[in-house]
């Protein structure tokens, strides 16, 4: 971390710089040591994230009367001391983005191992304004039937062309064996001229025509093979301004080398699994317009899967068309292409990515009578346990968490529990870990403490502060936050409690459904499931095994006999 301090007058800047934040506030303290009168700008340039101890430091300074104004280049920062209700002005540079080119011509080559991968990337291929050109190594003595495999996938024209064919858009050319394939002046060219890089056809050939012809309207795609043919054509291809696409080497496993030669010499924009492959090509054709919804978005959660291990695919569709249009919004990005490139490119966007899909709402002691049940019902069954293990699952920024260590507290059971709380969300996670939360929240918290049956204060367990509440250390220390998918990373522990409310809601059925059947595998014979009551799953929960215990609460029992 690097903090400089700026007098302009009556005015202090501080700017702080740097994104790891968490080994030193001494620096940030010994700036914000100034006159409480002092007017004071202080500016974060890069942090994702404050530290507790960061936090605390401006809640004090703010607690004195001091003028504080809060700068925040991050969104994420940005939101999170909004949350907290501090100053804060956010301040988001776009990077400039180049005006799209629209995309006039494909190129896709590789092996003749890379056959199925061909037919999988035409098939995801939108009908649209551009030639296709696909040029494959295979023995010349040898049919090709790819055009006639190719005619039942998609709807474009495929012809295996002849010297001289017009190029025309919506038309797909395959090189003939044996055959060299260029284009110029909007005419397709054959020649039977000598092997390059022992290959006819020729990658390197196609590839140097097409930037001559298309330059940055052209998109061209490298995927498995031997030797280095292509390397020289994308170096050409990327001089033009077009741009160059190669396959993960881990997906090609001995055929690495092709691809591999292209990357490794600096000519290829972005290396990607085939699902990142075909997503940013679909994109690509379909237009600077084009929306990502339907088919687009559906191959771009797929590319996020293969290349992530994140899974969002069966989340609500509108939710998540509107999320992803608003990133791409706030980034300045002038097409869904653009913006899949640069998720799949950069880590730190996918983390603003991941952080604006999931939604997050929650509250202390919400659904008070759910929590009535646990305090009088669940809890007290469970205390015969030795020990207890409970899991908070989509804790968002964890006051459903910290509540049931509320409730463990106050029925003697929290020194004997283990209580997990988990979240897809690392920027949420960070929140709760905190334990700081909103202060005009606290009339709402005391009021649904007592509803769940609180026998004491909503107050004895929070600091209340000026700006926000700061959890008592015991209640933080017992609760352990983690990262965890319900979609991916499946069940990790027995527990004899889970609850899981008002996530569900936002994932279609089947994946609601493999959800259900994770907390049956994670919990004990004789454990809770806790739902939400907006989710609506009492008949999916039947169907996986879970029945009704009590009446209307969403409290539910494994049935008998029924052992995942």
């Amino acid at each position: 971390m690097s903090v400089s301090v700026q007098q302009q007058g009556s005015k202090w800047r501080i700017a702080v710089l740097g994104r790891a934040l968490d080994d030193d506030c001494a620096a940030l303290a010994d700036a914000l040591a100034l006159p409480a009168h002092a007017d004071v700008e202080l500016t974060f340039y890069d942090a994702e994230q404050l530290p507790r101890a960061m936090i605390l430091l401006l809640g004090q300074r703010l607690d004195q009367g001091a003028d504080l104004k809060i700068v925040a280049y991050h969104v994420l920062l940005a939101r999170s001391l909004l949350r907290l209700k501090l100053p804060v002005r956010q301040v988001t540079p776009r990077a400039p983005q180049p005006a799209a080119t629209p995309c006039r011509a494909l190129a896709l080559a590789g092996s003749a191992g890379s056959l199925d991968k061909i037919l999988h990337l035409i098939s995801c291929l939108p009908l649209a304004d551009v030639a296709v050109f696909v040029v494959q190594h295979i023995d010349e003595n040898q049919e090709n039937l790819l055009d006639q495999l190719l005619k039942s996938r998609t709807e474009y024209l495929v012809l295996m062309p002849q010297q001289l064919t017009p190029i025309r858009p919506g038309t797909l050319y395959i090189a003939p064996p044996g055959h060299h394939m260029k284009v110029a002046h909007g005419l397709v060219y054959l020649t039977r001229d000598r092997k390059i890089q022992y290959s006819r056809p020729s990658i390197d050939l196609l590839f140097e025509s097409l930037a001559g012809e298309y330059g940055p309207a052209a998109l061209a795609i490298l995927l498995c093979g031997f030797g280095q043919d292509g390397t020289q054509g994308c170096a050409m291809l990327r001089a033009a301004g077009a741009t160059v696409l190669a396959e993960d080497g881990d997906d090609c496993a001995e055929a690495r080398v092709m691809p591999e030669a292209a990357s490794t010499a600096g000519h290829v924009d972005l290396v990607l699994p085939l699902a990142g492959l075909a997503s940013v090509m679909a994109a690509t054709v379909a237009g600077i317009k084009a929306p990502p919804r339907g088919t687009l978005l559906a191959l771009f959660l797929e590319a996020l899967q293969q290349h992530y291990g994140l899974d969002f695919r069966q989340y609500q569709q509108a939710s998540l068309e509107r999320r992803m249009q608003l990133q791409m919004t706030q980034g300045g990005y002038t097409s869904f292409a653009a913006f899949q490139r640069a998720v799949l490119s950069d880590t730190g966007r996918l983390e603003r990515l991941v952080a604006e899909l999931p939604v997050g709402v929650t509250a202390f002691f919400r659904h008070p009578e759910q929590f009535r049940q646990l305090r009088q019902d669940v809890l007290p069954y469970l205390a015969s346990f030795p020990l207890l293990k409970l899991w908070s699952a989509g804790c968002a920024s964890g006051e459903e968490a910290y509540s049931l260590a509320i409730l463990l507290q106050e029925l003697g059971l929290l020194e004997r529990s283990h209580l997990f709380a988990t979240d897809i969300n690392p920027h949420m996670l960070e929140q709760a870990r905190s334990g700081l939360f909103p202060a005009e929240a606290l009339e709402l918290n005391r009021h649904q403490y007592l509803a769940s049956g609180g026998p004491a204060s909503f107050d004895d367990y929070v600091a209340p502060g000026r700006h926000f509440l700061d959890i008592a250390p015991p209640l933080r220390q017992k609760v352990l936050f983690h990262r965890h998918s319900l979609t991916a990373d499946g069940s990790f522990n027995e527990f004899q409690l889970i609850v899981c409310r008002n996530v569900l809601i936002y994932f279609d059925a089947e994946l609601q459904r493999q959800v259900l059947q994770c907390f049956a595998r994670s919990l004990h014979v004789d454990g809770f499931l806790v739902l939400g009551p907006q989710d609506g799953l009492n008949l999916a929960a039947r169907e996986q095994g879970f029945v009704p215990h009590g009446s209307g609460n969403c409290v539910y029992r494994r049935a008998e006999g029924c052992h995942a």
